[in-house]
């Protein structure tokens, strides 16, 4: 009966989650090589990475000071149809850091992080986009045009400006930058046996460039003489977390957490070529916004087994009340609140190896006129797995894998009209360690 009363609240605690799914559409999950193993991170307890996704979860710990590093391989492949070509963007990201830290004494924990909580990474497009190709034929046929005026016979300058238009286009790269790191300082209490409250200051670093070169002649002459349009930006903001782990009943765990709005104002150090202005309708030290939204995490665990830990998490992401501009253009993106939903198990086969599998569906806040044409926001589907090893009783190795299927999303704005996708396949390691 015992086992039956475990299987039976554990499909409960599914079955709740389950009927919600999400994602959003700067702030990043996969902030450790423990999310890879299982994407239902949002009841972890036992282990450093706590801070990252369950910070009252640092109160359940075992007394000690552990240190925890981790880092992601990213294999991607980011992409968008336009007029019947497909750009592509194949830039893999093999540095993708995490740290923790945790002291635990009695019923007290302080603990400080690292991650990367959002931003697309580094992106390299040979040709471009099809959104850059739109962009660069449209002003490179209105100032060609102006400029042959004088030159050539008025039924010739719209067909030259539209070859010569052409020509710039066709030969464009495009490299993007954007990342956004999370500093996370708290502190976690076990106000009872079975309740602990926790509270931490997240400190949000952004850095973004933007290069787009094209060699052709005409396009450095309307660019003050340069082969490229260049710009660099920054900024910084202070936000707040707050969570509570509660266990009603002996094994279940029922976690509730909460990421305030995080204001992020970047700043432009550096605008290269005379159309940056012009793209970007931006001078040097103007300022942009690219604040972190507002996140609602949840989560439900029970060991239904002994050695068996099922679990579901749900993400909510108030991207409504976050202020998001589109530099290219220098629009606020209007985005929907985006959620997401994970379920895993981790099961420890031993004392030594401990098993992890897990799924996550993401429904991403993009529309059909606001996402990001660069590193598209897209629903998704993904599923993880992988294994933690004990070599010793004070240090855990760990190594995960998550593949993620992303569907397709139509795009149109200012005349342009894009297919977008995206396949991305992760891998990670990480170890922890336990000082004292």
């Amino acid at each position: 009966m015992k086992l039956v009363s475990r299987i039976i609240i554990g499909t409960a605690a599914f079955a709740a989650a389950v009927s919600v799914f999400a994602g959003g559409v700067d702030t990043k999950s996969n902030l450790s090589t423990g999310y890879l193993r299982n994407p239902s991170r949002n009841t972890e307890h036992e282990r450093p990475e706590a801070v990252l996704y369950n910070i009252a979860g640092t109160g359940w710990m075992d007394n000690g000071l552990y240190f925890d590093v981790g880092n992601q391989f990213v294999f991607k492949t980011y992409s968008d149809d336009f007029n019947g070509k497909t750009y592509e963007d194949n830039k893999n990201v093999l540095l993708y850091p995490n740290a923790e830290i945790v002291f635990k004494a009695d019923r007290l924990a302080v603990f400080g992080g690292f991650d990367v909580a959002g931003g697309g990474g580094q992106l390299s497009y040979n040709d471009g986009t099809g959104a850059t190709w739109g962009l660069l034929y449209k002003q490179a046929a209105k100032k060609i045009s102006d400029a042959l005026k004088n030159k050539v016979a008025a039924g010739l300058v719209s067909e030259q400006a539209k070859k010569l238009a052409k020509a710039i286009a066709d030969n464009h790269s495009l490299d993007v930058y954007s990342v956004t790191y999370g500093f996370i300082f708290g502190g976690a209490y076990k106000v009872l046996d079975n309740l602990s409250v926790s509270a931490a200051a997240r400190v949000l670093y952004g850095h973004q460039t933007l290069e787009l070169k094209c060699a052709n002649s005409y396009f450095k002459q309307f660019n003050g003489g340069s082969d490229r349009v260049r710009a660099e930006s920054f900024g910084a903001g202070l936000g707040g977390i707050f969570g509570v782990q509660w266990q009603p009943v002996y094994d279940l765990d029922v976690v509730v957490q909460y990421k305030t709005l995080t204001k992020l104002k970047m700043k432009y150090t550096t605008l290269d070529g005379t159309l940056a202005a012009t793209v970007l309708q931006a001078e040097e030290g103007d300022k942009f916004n690219n604040d972190m939204p507002p996140e609602l995490n949840l989560g439900v665990g029970y060991r239904v087994l002994d050695p068996v830990y099922v679990s579901a998490s749900f993400n909510w992401y108030f991207n409504s009340q976050a202020t998001i501009t589109n530099t290219v253009g220098a629009t606020n993106y209007d985005y929907n609140d985006s959620w997401e939903c994970a379920l895993g198990v981790d099961w420890a086969v031993n004392e030594k190896l401990t098993a992890s599998l897990g799924g996550l569906y993401s429904k991403s806040g993009a529309t059909k006129t606001d996402n990001n044409i660069f590193a598209p926001v897209l629903d998704n589907m993904a599923v993880g797995t992988g294994v933690e090893v004990k070599p010793m009783d004070r240090l855990t190795l760990t190594a995960g894998m998550l593949y993620t299927k992303y569907f397709t999303k139509g795009y149109e704005n200012s005349g342009i009209s894009l297919d977008l996708n995206k396949k991305v396949l992760m891998f990670s390691i990480g170890a922890a360690f336990k000082a004292l």
